[in-house]
């Protein structure tokens, strides 16, 4: 595997963000992977906002690509980087606004100390961040405290095992960034439950690696040896297997919380 130096090693965090979302969120499908994420994750806040209600709080929202996928009432973006801010509010400028949707309100902020709202959200978003949190269980709280009684939660989160075995290229750098603790399955529901939480789903989604027996599992000569309709088959079994690229987990806030 080819070493990348990270350049997160001679920046600090807020630093590292805004340098990252200048380069690589600067527009809106900057590349296959991330706008995948975005589109699975939009399809599944927005089953939750047809039924468990319209107020969305995305916590690191980034330049707020996923916010401009979805239908809500009232939307609240929150992220470190206040040059992904600065570009999710140059981008709002140009949506067409939903009936019944207030503005979509983007802040620039760090959760550890950002103040609770006076009104609970329904629906709490955390896509590919949770990683990078300094302290990860109280951020799990606070998305907790944010929420109503039974509001829901989508979280996704790298998956390490694929995540060290995807070739690093010139093409392909996959910079960490400043990660505080990559959270294993195990690690990760554990960290949800803490916070009050009951999983109603945990899977991962997008297969890639191709370094290890990943090399063999997502050979494309293999997987389309007997057309795509098995490859598509091979696709779903690889995701609930765990192989994915991302976990996705969907939580529901406990009534007693």
């Amino acid at each position: 595997m080819n070493t990348i130096t990270d350049p997160s090693l001679a920046m600090d965090e807020r630093s590292w963000w805004d340098h990252w979302n200048r380069s690589h969120r600067s527009k809106d499908n900057n590349d296959s992977v991330s706008s995948e994420l975005f589109e699975r994750a939009a399809s599944l806040v927005n089953e939750m906002t047809q039924t468990a209600g319209g107020r969305v709080l995305e916590v690191a929202c980034g330049a707020g690509g996923l916010s401009r996928m979805l239908t809500y009432s009232t939307y609240c973006g929150l992220d470190l980087s206040p040059a992904a801010v600065e570009l999710a509010r140059e981008r709002a400028n140009d949506l067409r606004q939903l009936r019944g949707a207030s503005r979509p309100c983007y802040e620039a902020a760090d959760f550890h100390v950002w103040p609770l709202q006076p009104e609970a959200f329904d629906v709490v978003v955390c896509l590919d961040a949770i990683v990078c949190f300094r302290d990860q269980r109280l951020v799990m709280r606070k998305m907790a405290q944010s929420l109503r009684p039974e509001g829901h939660l989508l979280l996704t989160a790298v998956n390490p095992f694929v995540y060290n075995r995807i070739r690093r290229t010139s093409a392909t750098r996959l910079l960490n960034g400043p990660v505080s603790h990559w959270l294993s399955c195990r690690e990760l529901h554990e960290v949800v439950r803490s916070a009050g939480f009951t999983i109603q789903r945990s899977w991962t989604i997008m297969p890639r690696g191709e370094c290890g027996i990943l090399r063999v599992i997502n050979s494309h000569k293999l997987n389309y040896a007997f057309g795509p309709r098995c490859a598509a088959a091979l696709q779903r079994f690889k995701e609930r297997a765990g192989l994915g690229q991302y976990r996705v987990v969907v939580a529901r806030k406990d009534a007693a919380v």
